[in-house]
């Protein structure tokens, strides 16, 4: 599952790992049972942990061709009829407006972008402004531990903030929505 070109960077198993304990400890779930959204989705490792956890369908979008090749790859290694899937071959931000169009809309939005690019305020902007977030669903971004985003982006704020070595992962949702932050389910890293 893991890459094989130059330019790609998987969210490492120690951080995949904590990110789905979180989510799992969350009051309102949004994994297990959930419609998925994993942007800039590299090789799929994120979309297809939360596939094995219990997610009811998983859209990756991913551009980079190599990148599409390693995850069709690893999507057909799952071998499930039932898998409920759906690849999209292009840019998140041609995307996006696509996937509102067709009223879509997610539990769980994972974002990780390319480090280099700085595009984590642009999209979830995006998000928030197409409606594409559930009232209680969470967007996780993967972040340099460096890199510091405002608190609040359009109707969405920061819930909570992780540091694993060098990344960062940051818990976004509505303002209104009740995913706050639980202290009984923090896991240090």
């Amino acid at each position: 599952m893991g890459p094989n070109h130059q330019g790609l960077r998987p969210t490492t198993d120690l951080v995949r790992e904590a990110l789905f304990n979180i989510l799992q400890n969350l009051p309102s779930p949004s994994v297990k049972g959930g419609r998925v959204l994993d942007l800039f989705a590299g090789s799929g490792a994120l979309g297809i942990e939360a596939l094995s956890r219990g997610a009811y369908y998983v859209t990756f979008v991913e551009q980079d061709p190599r990148s599409l090749r390693l995850l069709k790859q690893n999507l057909l290694r799952l071998r499930e009829e039932h898998l409920a899937v759906r690849v999209i071959p292009g840019d998140v931000f041609r995307t996006l407006p696509r996937l509102s169009k067709e009223d879509e809309s997610f539990d769980l939005i994972l974002i990780d972008p390319p480090y280099h690019a700085n595009l984590w305020h642009r999209v979830v902007r995006d998000v928030d402004e197409l409606h594409l977030l559930k009232a209680e669903g969470v967007i996780v971004l993967e972040l340099p531990k460096r890199l510091e985003l405002p608190a609040n982006i359009g109707g969405l704020t920061r819930k909570d903030k992780r540091i694993y070595g060098e990344v960062s992962l940051e818990f976004w949702g509505h303002k209104t929505s009740g995913v706050e932050r639980d202290d009984d389910c923090h896991l240090s890293g």
